[in-house]
């Protein structure tokens, strides 16, 4: 009787010591890991999951279970103006173009804080709620992810040229409409690294509203999100009628709701935007990343959940993209592919000496693709680096510029810092 009352308690012991214990691991072992109800489950190089599945399932639960939260002082953020650079540097643009001659903001607003920062939660926004007839499609073709659309957002926008009884116009006089646009653009489906980063022209990429982001500048080399006024969704109209953004558009919704945020859009060099959110749901800041403003991690990527690199949206200049970390496909979808001042002023800025304006749209745009400098501006560049002065002799006199590199083009051209000549 004695030993059925040992044998009795050490059961019950037993039982309450499998209730305790964590669960088996072999969830895992098929490959899969266990996310957050906002993501799909998918393999992550299964042919080595065995190895590597478990420490990256804890990686993924930590996440899932962390809010976004901030630590950005979005009342003291630090303004870009001439933050540009002609090799790779953090927290800079790493630009093809180091002249800058258009337009911008007529006036000085209130947010700004006149010590080197502005404040976010001051900014006048573009009054309005305009609604357009988007259309943008996103399709695998083979290796290639191709983008159709006509850069009408899917979101409303303010109205555009800014009424002189808006309160946006005593500081941003924007005269622009917005116009319909005609985008096909093919991108990598697998992007691969570049043996050196490669500068950005006025466009850095698309959103998955369908529209251009542009990069932080505007056409006088000023930060454009600290200095001109842009609608609720951050966008606005330059001067051939492209809506775009400078930044991260609040109108385009990070999905994930904790952790690493969702993708909002694409690089020209193929490789993934994300929101504002790290792998621990922090805000990312310059800090966090590289030049070209990105980093490597596992992220979501068409399904699947795959260590590679991609870029972050942040609330800090230069904002989305300082440099490509892959090759570009293209450098422009807008006319001249430069950030256009809202005065008109700036046009073609980034086209190569004797490209006459009237081609039309380059590097991406439907009827202008293919388009390549003229041999006297790639000779005026032949042994010249990004940003060295340059100059041409034309039947109309010397032109004078830099060397960068043009729309659909690698190849460094004189970029004459009037337009293009008559």
């Amino acid at each position: 009787m004695h030993r059925n009352k040992l044998f009795v308690a050490f059961v019950i012991v037993c039982i309450g010591l499998a209730a305790c214990a964590p669960p088996p691991l072999s969830s895992t072992s098929s490959g899969f890991i266990p996310l957050s109800d906002s993501q799909p489950v998918a393999a992550v190089n299964p042919s080595s999951a065995s190895q590597e599945q478990p420490a990256a399932a804890s990686s993924n639960n930590a996440q899932a279970g962390a809010d976004h939260h901030s630590d950005v002082d979005l009342t003291h953020l630090e303004v870009g103006d001439g933050k540009y650079s002609t090799s790779p540097q953090v927290g800079y643009v790493y630009s093809c173009m180091t002249q800058f001659n258009g337009g911008g903001a007529t006036g000085t607003g209130s947010w700004m804080n006149g010590d080197g920062t502005w404040d976010a939660t001051k900014k006048a926004v573009v009054d309005g709620s305009v609604t357009w007839p988007s259309s943008f499609t996103v399709s695998l073709q083979g290796d290639q992810r191709v983008f159709t659309g006509n850069d009408l957002p899917d979101h409303p926008t303010g109205n555009y040229p800014v009424s002189s009884s808006d309160d946006a116009y005593a500081v941003d006089r924007n005269p622009n409409s917005i116009q319909e646009q005609s985008i096909t653009l093919s991108l990598p489906v697998n992007p691969i690294a570049a043996a050196q980063p490669n500068c950005v022209g006025g466009e850095v990429g698309i959103l998955l509203s369908g529209v251009a982001i542009f990069n932080a500048f505007d056409a006088e080399g000023h930060d454009a999100v600290a200095h001109e006024v842009q609608d609720g969704c951050d966008g606005h109209p330059q001067v051939s009628g492209f809506y775009h953004y400078h930044s991260l558009s609040d109108c385009v919704v990070d999905t994930s709701t904790s952790g690493h945020s969702s993708l909002v859009g694409y690089a020209f060099d193929g490789y993934g935007i994300y929101g504002y959110y790290g792998e621990d749901g922090a805000e990312v800041t310059n800090e966090d990343l590289d030049a070209c403003h990105g980093h490597t991690h596992v992220v979501e990527w068409d399904g699947q959940m795959v260590e590679m690199y991609h870029y972050h949206a942040t609330h800090e200049f230069p904002y989305t993209v300082g440099c490509f970390h892959g090759t570009p496909a293209v450098r422009a979808l807008s006319t001249g592919g430069v950030p256009q001042g809202n005065s008109g002023q700036g046009q073609g800025q980034n086209q190569p000496a004797g490209q006459n304006q009237s081609t039309g749209p380059v590097g991406g745009a439907q009827g202008g693709q293919g388009q390549q400098p003229p041999q006297e501006a790639i000779s005026a560049c032949s042994g010249l680096s990004v940003g060295a002065s340059c100059s041409i002799n034309t039947p109309n006199g010397t032109l004078s510029g830099t060397c960068g590199a043009p729309p659909n083009s690698t190849q460094l051209a004189c970029m004459p810092a009037g337009g293009p000549p008559p």
